[in-house]
């Protein structure tokens, strides 16, 4: 059967409506149907509450599963249904925006739903579109560069120890939850400056000035930290 929609990635921002993309919007408008991710089918989906306001009120919703867990064979069952449904939608005519929060090319759920789309559709019916991510926009609520000059960024994903890299200046870690202490001990014994970002541009949203004296607690899944050594 000839596949006769198009597929898209939606970048929708880190959380403020008004920060999703020109681009972005003008797809939304014109899709068959959205495809919204879930991390349980019983919760709201923090992508949809952002681009539902970019949306036609009849556009048709596909809601998708994609469980919070680290076990392998539960993800790829999830990866595979999200697949199978976008693609039987392809196969009807319609074309399908999946929506991602921040950036599809940047730790997100979208990546293994590409690579396995890529294995069925021609290369010129997939369009990712690219979104801001939360590490630009909280940088901008502080009015802090994430680098500048010929210096160095690097992003880790939470789960190595930023005193791997101590000649790193910049560096952005996310999903800090995991290390927030090793970052507190880092800014102890390098004296610079970090600012820990939670929910930026959503509800609960909180950015603030990390001190070396700080007990490390529990933070919010979505946070992150921008770490400048260099002041």
């Amino acid at each position: 059967m000839t596949i006769e929609g198009k597929f898209y990635g939606i970048g929708v921002g880190p959380g403020d409506p008004q920060l999703i993309t020109v681009k972005a919007v003008e797809v939304l408008k014109q899709v068959d149907v959205v495809a919204v991710p879930k991390s349980r089918m019983d919760r709201e989906s923090v992508a949809w509450e952002i681009a539902k306001g970019h949306c036609p009120s009849d556009i048709q919703l596909m809601e998708l599963e994609m469980p919070m867990t680290s076990d392998e064979a539960i993800l790829q069952v999830a990866w595979r249904n999200a697949a199978t449904q976008i693609l039987y939608a392809l196969h009807s005519g319609k074309s399908v925006a999946f929506l991602t929060l921040g950036d599809p090319s940047f730790y997100s759920t979208y990546t293994y739903l590409l690579n396995l789309l890529k294995e069925e559709l021609p290369s010129e019916q997939i369009e990712t579109v690219p979104g801001i991510m939360a590490m630009a926009a909280a940088a901008a609520k502080v009015n802090q560069p994430l680098a500048t000059g010929d210096e160095p960024l690097l992003v880790l994903p939470g789960i190595e120890g930023v005193d791997k890299y101590p000649e790193i200046p910049n560096l952005v870690v996310m999903k800090v939850s995991r290390n927030l202490p090793e970052v507190l001990k880092d800014l102890h014994e390098s004296g610079g400056k970090a600012v820990l970002a939670t929910r930026v541009g959503q509800a609960g949203e909180e950015i603030r000035e990390l001190t070396e004296q700080e007990e490390a607690g529990k933070v919010d899944y979505l946070s992150l930290v921008l770490i400048n050594r260099s002041v």
